[in-house]
Formats: C-alpha cells, sequence, structure tokens
C-alpha cells in the first residue's frame, strides 16, 4: 500500500461501484447467501473498477468465529482441569457468529477441512440490520 491517503471523493466512488442491486437488498434488510469463487482465475477487483480499489486490499481485518459464550464463577474456572468441559449457552443447530475488527458480519457453520476446522458462511448480515443490533 502506498502511503496516501484516500480523498473523500475516492472514497465516495469506491462506493458508488457497489452494484444498486446489492445495496436495495441491504435497503429491505434482507440477508444474501454468498457462492464462493468459480475459480482462481476470477479477479476479485472487477476491471475497470476505481483505480485506488487496489490501494485498500492489503488493509489487515481481524476475524473472530464465536463458537459460544457462557459465565463462570471464579470458583468453577479455578477448578477446570485438563479434559473438562465447558458447555456453552448455544445449541448445536444454531450457526455461530462471524465477526470482522468485533462488528457482526455474517453467521456460519462450523465444518472440518482436512486437519483444521473452518466455517462456511450461510448468511451476511445486512448494513440495516448492524445498525439495528448497535441500538
Amino acid at each position: 500500500m502506498s502511503g496516501s491517503l484516500l480523498s473523500q471523493a475516492e472514497i465516495d466512488a469506491l462506493f458508488a461501484q457497489i452494484p444498486s442491486s446489492v445495496e436495495e437488498e441491504n435497503q429491505l434488510g434482507k440477508t444474501k447467501l454468498i457462492q464462493p469463487l468459480q475459480s482462481e482465475s476470477e479477479k476479485i477487483v472487477p476491471s475497470g473498477s476505481h483505480p485506488n480499489l487496489e490501494r485498500i486490499l492489503d488493509i489487515p481485518l481481524q476475524i473472530k468465529v464465536i463458537l459460544g459464550q457462557g459465565a463462570r464463577s471464579v470458583k468453577e474456572v479455578l477448578s477446570l482441569m485438563p479434559g473438562a468441559i465447558v458447555e456453552f449457552e448455544r445449541n448445536v443447530a444454531e450457526p455461530v457468529d462471524i465477526l470482522l475488527n468485533g462488528k457482526l458480519i455474517a453467521r456460519g457453520e462450523v465444518v472440518v477441512v482436512e486437519e483444521h476446522f473452518g466455517v462456511r458462511i450461510t448468511q451476511i448480515i445486512s448494513p440495516l440490520e448492524r445498525v439495528r443490533k448497535m441500538v
């Protein structure tokens, strides 16, 4: 990334490139299922898009997947030993929450890929729903 910052006009131009169907869907509060890229050769940034869009693609973002939460007393925490099972207040069938920089952006289901855990995204949270959760 170069050292220069984007102007407000450049940021507005980037947002203007979002297809209107996505904006309309998000304004209605609907969630959208997403599909994986069809091939490795597909570009993330469409050709002819704003040239400064490339400048923000390498910004690091923190992603977290919340499997569950629970409250325990100090006594319970101090009594934990290897092999202990900690239960969460979430049903097995419920989707896990996916947070980007601490904000809920999606939900999904836990999958195993070879020897690693992963999350299959099943629902993207609309901007309208994200605003509702903040109030």
